[in-house]
């Protein structure tokens, strides 16, 4: 996969559990904060965007874990977005232990946008995220 963004973390001992690894609802963290800085240092502002009606949403995620991380692993999400359909952003992300590039978790994330709590791609996101350069 030919990635467009990455994001590199360290975990942190609260987001491990009782087995001394990362709690699995901890990598929907990890992959929503890297989604939420892609955008933003795309210039898409989340609040503005909401004054105008219009909110970036998760429709459905999937993910698959391979291994786990443990306290202060170093690690970098690493992103792509593609378009499907005429409603639907994917964003496939990959979680790799740094520095010997584990594969520790791979997700498919379906998002849209609601324009005043419909379904839509309005234009000033579109306008956007058209410089990723989506296929």
């Amino acid at each position: 996969m030919t990635y467009q963004n990455e994001l590199e973390f360290v975990v942190r001992d609260y987001e491990c559990d009782l087995q001394g690894v990362v709690n699995n609802a901890n990598y929907l963290h990890y992959f929503e904060h890297a989604r939420h800085q892609w955008l933003e240092s795309l210039g898409i502002d989340f609040a503005a965007l909401h004054k105008d009606g219009i909110d970036l949403v998760v429709v459905r995620i999937e993910v698959d874990y391979t291994y786990p991380l443990k306290s202060r692993d170093r690690f970098v999400v690493r992103s792509a977005f593609h378009r499907e359909g005429r409603l639907k952003l994917i964003c496939n992300q990959d979680i790799y232990r740094t520095p010997d590039e584990k594969l520790i978790a791979q997700s498919r994330v379906v998002t849209t946008a609601l324009q005043n709590g419909r379904p839509a791609l309005p234009a000033a996101v579109i306008e956007k995220i058209e410089k990723i350069d989506i296929p």
